[in-house]
């Protein structure tokens, strides 16, 4: 069996990142499955992009709403820990719904809608979990790394899910590359069933006296409203963009779903691993503000470059550059919000607070989803939006960092 871990204990640094990356790496073999390679095959089957926009946001949704598992995951103690049994859920959940939407088919768009809808609804709920957990579990001085390391974990599970799965489905048809998710997610799985919290006591959980307490300490701190800025920002370039990626880069430069799917799930996926992992680093050494200036800003350069130069839409190995270019930047910028994020979040309330600023960023993804169909019709214009907005994401990443300073007003997490 392996090593029993303690929520707020002494607990083995590598037992916690194992815990916590392997549980991340669950749900992006979903996510990047449903925004990668379905969002490519129904691109090639001639699926408008405004349908896709509504499928992927239907995908996100849960992830916005997910602030409302916070106080149940804070504030219920079921039998087995604090936040190991609601995991164990989610997981179970996650299962099921995996091997409803392997019996659909691809002419089935709005059954697959539900199934995914379903499915995101346990993935969020285990991420919910998954955050208190890392908020009960990582001090101030990981947290950089941590993050890295968590958010890589997802882009590896992402990888799977759009690469490898669409592999999967081109060579051995739909029901194999689909069932195949269900293997995975269940494989790691056995994480938090053979790892033990402590039984609960019955009065862990703050009460609701402590709980206003802090949420008035935190509205008081300049840096949680840049981070809620940032967070509502943050994921609303990337989602405006990806559906009319899908159908101007298939439709119109005659790239195939397979290979549109395996340069973002294999090539990209992997430098927004490498972005999140080296991001995290960088943020331990400069600090959140800093790493999220510089990798916005980049990103939005990498976006520029095709207003400027349109032609360079049809250049495949531009294309690639850029998407790799884009990947790597966006997994530092999202590390270092997380940062932001957990340091605004106190650990009475991991679950509430934290899950709250990051339902923020999914809700900002699910409004970039559905507002896709209002992108001016000229790519190059749409680029220019996008970039725009990656600026803005680096302003905003800045200014929250200088206002979580050490020399800033207290955190409410040494209250």
């Amino acid at each position: 069996m392996l090593p029993r871990y303690e929520v707020g204990g002494e607990t083995r640094g590598l037992h916690r990142l194992i815990l916590v990356a392997g549980l991340y790496l669950a749900q992006g073999i979903p996510w990047g499955f449903a925004t990668i390679t379905l969002a490519a095959l129904l691109a090639e089957q001639g699926i408008d992009e405004a349908v896709i926009g509504k499928m992927l946001a239907a995908v996100v949704l849960p992830w916005s709403f997910k602030f409302i598992g916070g106080p149940i995951v804070d504030g219920i103690c079921l039998p087995g820990g604090r936040r190991r049994p609601w995991i164990l859920i989610a997981q179970a959940g996650m299962i099921l719904t995996l091997i409803g939407l392997s019996r659909c088919g691809l002419d089935t768009p709005e059954q697959l809608t539900a199934w995914l809808l379903a499915h995101n609804i346990f993935a969020a709920l285990q991420d919910v979990a998954t955050d208190a957990l890392a908020v009960d579990l990582m001090s101030d001085k990981e947290r950089g790394r941590a993050n890295g390391i968590m958010y890589g974990a997802k882009y590896g599970g992402t990888a799977i899910g759009g690469a490898g799965i669409a592999l999967l489905i081109a060579q051995f048809g739909w029901s194999v590359g689909t069932m195949a998710q269900v293997a995975f997610v269940g494989l790691i799985s056995l994480l938090p069933i053979l790892l033990r919290e402590p039984k609960p006591s019955p009065g862990d959980g703050p009460g609701p006296v402590p709980m206003f307490n802090v949420i008035l300490s935190v509205l008081r701190r300049q840096v949680f409203w840049w981070t809620l800025a940032l967070c509502l920002m943050i994921g609303l370039p990337s989602a405006l963009l990806a559906p009319l990626s899908n159908t101007l880069f298939i439709d119109q430069y005659g790239w195939t779903a397979a290979e549109w799917s395996v340069l973002n799930g294999g090539p990209g996926v992997t430098a927004g691993l490498v972005g999140a992992v080296a991001g995290g680093f960088l943020v331990s050494r400069y600090g959140p503000g800093a790493v999220g200036l510089a990798a916005a800003f980049i990103h939005a350069a990498a976006l520029l470059i095709f207003p400027l130069a349109p032609e360079l839409f049809a250049n495949t190995s531009v294309v690639g550059i850029t998407v790799m270019l884009q990947a790597l930047t966006a997994g530092a910028v999202v590390v270092a919000s997380f940062t932001l994020a957990m340091r605004v979040a106190p650990t009475i309330l991991a679950a509430s607070l934290f899950t709250g600023l990051m339902a923020m960023q999914n809700l900002s993804s699910t409004i970039g989803y559905w507002a896709t169909a209002y992108l001016p019709d000229d790519p190059s214009e749409a680029w220019s939006v996008a970039g725009a907005i990656w600026i803005l994401v680096g302003g905003l990443s800045w200014a929250a960092g200088r206002a979580g300073r050490p020399d800033a007003p207290p955190n409410p997490n040494d209250l």
